[in-house]
């Protein structure tokens, strides 16, 4: 028998990029509501203890590994051959046909057009899975498709994926979130973020216009009082003259920071003013 063709809907890889890619693109256009039922599609059928989840997470593996040796690769997709050999297949099966239809459903099937780059590069991640789980499979096929995956996995990664949503922390929608707001904002804000600022960014994103943000208040203004404190604590112990005259205006920027408007404009002052206070601070937060 030969390897099984790939359908681009059960695609475990690609699906879960597609849907990362609508609620980015969602979001950017300012659509919360559609981007909210990518991000429930997600926690709803990839979480932990599914069929689904687990081929996800052997999916990301050999999707993701950064490896230097032709010999070390083979190991990786030997363990990743028996791993995918223990799936439940009628399981998995009945899982994505559940996906397929909720997609479907409330997504409609332009969804499936969204472009993605390493789709031929996880085309043959999933025929792989798919062969090593069938029975009298063509040989020489799987062969050659283990070939083209070791290729790849030699290849530098052009992005690696943040930890937030790493398969181990699938369930955390809100590091999702972060992740995604992370990259909307990349233009205007490039950093690490720290945990202060990821409050900031999941804050915002679930305080849509017309909803309560008290809370994104709150934060924003006490970012804004602490920064403030950091910086008027700074320039007491700094003896460098140019530093201290420029504090000055530094200091005036804060203090104009209104957390009474949320925008996107407003939330990169914001992340910036909480950078300024880490740095000056020497704080990890």
């Amino acid at each position: 028998m030969s390897a099984r063709p790939h359908n681009k809907k059960r695609n475990t890889g690609v699906i879960y990029e597609q849907l990362l890619k609508s609620v980015s693109k969602c979001l950017v256009e300012g659509d919360r509501k559609r981007a909210q039922v990518c991000l429930n599609i997600i926690e709803r059928h990839f979480r932990q203890g599914t069929e689904l989840y687990r081929e996800f997470r052997l999916f990301n593996a050999l999707a993701n590994a950064e490896i230097s040796s032709s010999p070390v690769a083979a190991v990786i997709i030997t363990e990743a051959r028996d791993a995918a050999r223990q799936a439940d297949r009628g399981q998995l099966e009945s899982e994505k046909g559940r996906l397929i239809a909720e997609i479907n459903r409330s997504l409609g099937q332009d969804f499936y057009d969204t472009h993605f780059d390493r789709y031929r590069e996880y085309a043959t991640i999933q025929v792989l899975l798919n062969s090593w789980r069938t029975p009298n499979t063509d040989l020489s096929a799987v062969f050659d498709y283990e070939r083209k995956l070791v290729s790849g996995m030699l290849q530098e990664k052009k992005t690696v994926r943040p930890e937030e949503i790493s398969p181990e922390h699938q369930g955390d929608i809100s590091s999702l979130v972060v992740s995604i707001m992370t990259e909307k904002l990349n233009s205007k804000f490039s950093t690490t973020l720290t945990d202060q600022q990821r409050q900031i960014i999941k804050a915002y994103v679930f305080s849509p216009p017309g909803s309560d943000q008290t809370s994104l208040k709150k934060i924003m203004s006490e970012i804004k009082r602490q920064a403030v404190r950091d910086l008027d604590d700074y320039t007491s112990r700094e003896m460098n003259e140019y530093i201290t005259s420029r504090a000055g205006d530094v200091k005036l920027m804060l203090e104009s920071l209104d957390a009474d408007v949320i925008d996107d404009e407003a939330v990169v002052k914001f992340l910036t003013a909480s950078k300024l206070s880490q740095e000056i601070s020497g704080s990890e937060s």
